[in-house]
């Protein structure tokens, strides 16, 4: 059967005589996603990053105007209520930076701190920042092995990994792996590098794996974007390739996840010409396949996104490229 975001089970029983066990009917074909529009978030931004805890969405940081000026500001949606709070400002950096939750704590590692210059980098951070839960304050972790910015990233387990991205310099690719254990690792390590340096991809972790998805080179939004995606097993610290995304893009660091059955969801991102996508891609890493499922109802690029119950929640990005929007997206329904 088709596993599309939404999943629709019919069960009929034709007529038969009395030594004739009724014979089900097939399942009804899985109906398309739908998209509607919610509650926007109170600022307007892109390049944002976000994480769920307690079935709300926060979106942290950001660019909040074509000039590329940033905010440290923090918005907390809830989508039973349909309703937007604030959050908690960022400690450091406000953009490019790697967000993932354990326990209820939020953790926040390398990017970007300050507003964008056309002409020039700004240079990355090493600086790792944890949000308690319990106290709600913000502590300092220990600080990356080297300072970077655009990594792909996800949380693996208990283990925060962070692969290629953009070096100390803000402008140089790298194939840096870094991991840390936040179950109590005090330092650190080092794993197999990724295979081609590249930034500003995605990162998800299903079954076991940890996956880089596509990605750019240096800046090069215009002809650098790439398509590679390539999985890491921690069991024997390798990397493999896999099935390319349905066509290069970067710009989807915050709105590449995993959802509740293990697939992988992939929201917009910028297309080789600096063209905004409104593609929901979705890769099924036990058939290492793409599909495409209904796409947004605008282009989008640096978007966030993450599945909360049997929705899909997609907000701010640019339709753009630069112009900040706070529009809200819901999709539904996803399987649980």
């Amino acid at each position: 059967m088709n596993r599309a975001l939404c999943v629709v089970w019919a069960f009929a029983f034709a007529c038969s005589s009395p030594t004739s066990p009724p014979s089900p009917a097939p399942a009804a074909e899985a109906k398309p996603v739908t998209w509607s529009t919610a509650s926007p978030c109170p600022v307007a931004r892109f390049e944002s990053n976000g994480v769920v805890i307690d079935g709300e969405l926060w979106v942290m940081g950001g660019f909040v105007s074509a000039s590329l000026e940033v905010t440290r500001r923090v918005d907390i949606y809830n989508p039973k209520t349909d309703t937007w709070r604030q959050g908690p400002d960022l400690p450091g950096a406000e953009t490019h930076m790697a967000v993932v939750t354990l326990n209820r704590d939020i953790i926040v590692a390398g990017g970007f701190s300050g507003n964008f210059s056309f002409t020039g980098r700004l240079p990355t951070t090493d600086a790792v920042w944890r949000l308690e839960h319990a106290t709600g304050a913000w502590t300092a972790g220990p600080s990356l092995p080297a300072a970077g910015a655009a990594f792909a990233w996800a949380l693996l387990g208990t283990s925060l990994h962070l692969a290629g991205g953009l070096g100390p310099d803000g402008d140089t690719d790298t194939t840096v792996h870094h991991v840390w254990d936040l179950a109590g690792a005090a330092t650190w390590t080092e794993a197999a590098l990724l295979p081609g340096g590249r930034n500003h991809g995605g990162g998800a972790a299903s079954r076991s794996h940890f996956y880089a998805i596509a990605g750019r080179l240096r800046w090069d939004e215009a002809e650098g974007d790439l398509a590679e995606v390539d999985a890491f097993d921690p069991a024997t610290n390798t990397w493999s390739p896999r099935a390319p995304i349905l066509g290069a893009r970067s710009e989807i660091g915050a709105s590449t996840s995993t959802l509740a059955d293990g697939r992988i969801v992939v929201v917009g991102g910028s297309l080789p010409g600096v063209m905004p996508s409104d593609e929901v891609l979705v890769y099924d890493p036990v058939h290492d396949a793409w599909s495409k499922e209904t796409p947004l109802p605008e282009k989008r690029k640096g978007a966030v996104a993450a599945q909360i119950g049997e929705q899909l929640v997609v907000t701010t990005g640019s339709p753009t490229s630069i112009d900040p929007s706070a529009t809200t997206f819901i999709g539904c329904c996803l399987a649980e």
